[in-house]
């Protein structure tokens, strides 16, 4: 222990301790002897009361003295405080301070039941009120946010609101950033005074730029290394830290229609390995979303996964979140996203080749395959003669198989597709090229020409002639699922007849129209072609969807296809998931057609803002937007995002000292303060016990004198 005085240069006030005894001694009155033997029986008497009085009298210039020596040094602000944080508070002689306050996520962290960011400010705090009247100071605190520029002032009070008025954020801080922008702040310093730097951090190495060069200030004598104390919020303990910090999903046919595999990333910044960690699947914002659980390994100082299928009843916008229990920092104790499942597809099937055998019929393979039990397409099939009955509004996809006609139809359908319906178009032997280019000519991705025969369909050597898919845009949205094995399900497939197709012709000015070959035959030749029209799109498959001409049919390739086909075409193929923000980064809020954004909902229930259409969110977790739309307010949940703590925040591993104080320029120019012993630093203050003393000496004055 020590002790330190906020006003030292008031002590000087304890010579006011020396009145009471000039005052004595000026007084003080020798008695001369008279002899007088009538009253010596007198004095014998009075000694005995003299014994008495003296005492009273010593009593009284004890309390006198007293009185004036507590004032004295009670303004002065005397107090006591720890070793290490009093070495830490004390500056050898007058210098101008800029304290650095960490206010990043990891700030949040709770030990021995207290933030460490609560033990940061008291010791800030502390090294403020170290400072003499005559040392300016400033305050920077470090919250991620953009750093005002700091400015030295002699207004203690300011400095002190700023950092008690601080709050800990949820996002990155760059303390390299922050402690140059102190060293900017101490170059305004008028000569004379060193400059000094305290930091109240928890010595997390993510915050940390080791790589760039340490502050400098500038002087008129030319650049200097600034005195720096680092205050170790965490007193030297380590902190040992678990997170999910990251959540992704990916399409599961296996699963069902609808199914997806969720993968969630662990981590483990401590020194032990976790056994059973818990972890936690919920679908759902709700608090009685059930969860589904499992169990994880993660290795120390290293990452896991765990993977989850999980199959949705129903499509639209929908909400996932991994967790794991509650710890020290639980800012990144969960994970959320958001997605958009596809909702059921309804298709029309137009057969325009029925047949009462059924594997000769022209819809038998594709009803098979869009009626499936995992596929998200239920199918209708009428076949040319109900046409006129039918209205295409009713339906999100079309698919005409080797239909020779479609009559006073065809304006319907081409409005359909302007509209957003999609279109399948299978060709065959009922085809007449001119026909479809005069009813379908502005829908066809490219015009029909003539049939080619790459084989006869039975003869010896047809495996071998027939054509063969190539050119496959695997990454096609609709062929995506086909990796690695898969892909020979395509690759395999033979077609004996197929109808070429007209070179593009292009819109008035030379530009081309919007067609893509997804994929072609081996001679080149178009075999799969889309085409956007209006909001809709159109595919072409210039061959059938029976074994006529193809045996695309028979392949484990043609089940998948036709239904990705159809979802695609329908705009219900799965969304790519909405990609999470990280906390702190601007996040654009877009109105929707017809609705207005009138606020966000953060995960703690609060109602924002959203100011110019964006906002920059400040806590992890699920952000709900807020539309109005016909005069009445409410939560679009297909609008809704998933923020996510900064995953720097989350790696809890620390510097060591030796590291950070050889940045700084060596022991000569900085220092770390840590009490390892675990111990919460102390600061006594002794002027208001003395201001109780002074109080206590009066009234016992005022009774002595009574």
């Amino acid at each position: 222990m020590s002790l330190s005085f906020a006003n030292p240069l008031l002590a000087w006030g304890l010579l006011a301790a020396l009145i009471p005894v000039i005052v004595h001694l000026f007084f003080r009155k020798r008695p001369r002897p008279t002899p007088f033997p009538a009253i010596d029986f007198i004095l014998k008497a009075r000694r005995e009361t003299e014994r008495r009085l003296k005492l009273r009298r010593i009593l009284l210039f004890v309390a006198r003295t007293a009185l004036l020596a507590a004032v004295a040094l009670a303004i002065a602000r005397p107090r006591l405080l720890s070793t290490g944080r009093a070495a830490a508070a004390a500056a050898a002689g007058p210098s101008a301070t800029a304290i650095v306050l960490d206010a990043s996520g990891s700030m949040r962290y709770r030990l021995g039941g207290k933030a460490l960011f609560e033990r940061a400010r008291a010791d800030a705090l502390e090294a403020l009120d170290a400072l003499g009247l005559e040392e300016p100071a400033t305050a920077v605190v470090c919250d991620g946010s953009a750093l005002p520029a700091a400015t030295l002032t002699f207004d203690r009070a300011a400095v002190r609101r700023a950092l008690r008025e601080a709050e800990p954020s949820a996002g990155h801080s760059d303390l390299t950033a922050c402690v140059a922008a102190a060293a900017r702040a101490l170059s305004e310093a008028a000569p004379g005074l060193s400059r000094r730097m305290v930091v109240a951090t928890d010595l997390a190495a993510s915050a940390w730029r080791l790589d760039s060069p340490a502050p400098l200030v500038r002087t008129a004598a030319g650049p200097v290394r600034p005195e720096v104390t680092v205050l170790d919020a965490a007193r030297g303990a380590d902190l040992p830290n678990a997170a999910v910090v990251d959540l992704t999903v990916e399409p599961d046919p296996a699963v069902g229609p609808r199914g997806y595999r969720l993968v969630g990333t662990l981590a483990n910044w401590g020194k032990e390995p976790l056994r059973d960690l818990p972890v936690a699947l919920r679908v759902g914002a709700g608090a009685e979303a059930a969860p589904i659980r499992a169990f994880a390994e993660v290795p120390a100082g290293g990452t896991a996964r765990k993977t989850f299928s999980y199959a949705f009843r129903a499509g639209g916008p929908a909400v996932v979140s991994a967790s794991i229990p509650g710890d020290a920092l639980g800012l990144d104790d969960a994970a959320w996203l958001t997605l958009d499942v596809p909702r059921e597809v309804k298709a029309l099937i137009v057969d325009g080749a029925p047949s009462p055998v059924k594997v000769r019929d022209e819809a038998f393979f594709l009803e098979a395959a869009l009626a499936s039990t995992a596929s998200p397409v239920r199918p209708r099939v009428v076949d040319a003669e109900e046409l006129p009955r039918v209205r295409f509004a009713d339906w999100d996809v079309i698919f005409l198989l080797n239909v020779r006609s479609l009559g006073s139809k065809a304006s319907e359908l081409r409005a359909f597709v302007e509209r957003g319906g999609g279109l399948f178009i299978a060709l065959g032997d009922q085809v007449d090229p001119e026909q479809y280019d005069v009813e379908l000519g502005s829908l066809l991705p490219q015009r029909l020409h003539v049939v080619k025969t790459a084989a006869e369909r039975g003869a010896a050597d047809a495996a071998d002639r027939a054509a063969r898919f190539a050119g496959i845009a695997w990454d096609h949205p609709a062929l995506s699922v086909f990796v690695g094995a898969a892909r020979e399900g395509l690759e395999s497939v033979r077609t004996f007849r197929y109808m070429l197709l007209r070179p593009p012709e292009r819109e008035k000015g030379g530009a081309a129209r919007s067609e893509h070959v997804i994929v072609s035959y081996d001679d080149g030749a178009p075999a799969l072609v889309e085409a956007r029209r209006g909001l809709g799109r159109v595919v072409l498959y210039t061959s059938t969807v029976d074994r006529e001409w193809s045996d695309w049919t028979i392949r484990t390739s043609f089940l998948p296809a036709m239904q990705r086909l159809a979802a695609w075409l329908a705009g219900e193929l799965e969304q790519r998931p909405t990609a999470p923000s990280v906390v702190g980064e601007p996040r654009a809020v877009p109105a929707p057609s017809g609705k207005r954004v009138v606020g966000l909902v953060g995960p703690d229930r609060r109602e924002r803002a959203a100011k110019g259409g964006s906002l920059a969110p400040d806590l992890p977790g699920l952000w709900q937007v807020k539309v109005e739309e016909g005069g009445a307010t409410r939560l679009d949940p297909s609008l809704a995002f998933a923020v996510r703590a900064d995953p720097r925040e989350s790696d809890t591993r620390r510097l060591e000292p030796s590291e950070l104080t050889a940045w700084f320029g060596g022991a000569t120019h900085a220092r770390v303060a840590a009490e390892t012993g675990g111990g919460e630093s102390r600061s006594v203050p002794l002027w208001s016990i003395l201001l109780a003393i002074a109080v206590a000496a009066f009234l016992s004055e005022g009774l002595l004198l009574a």
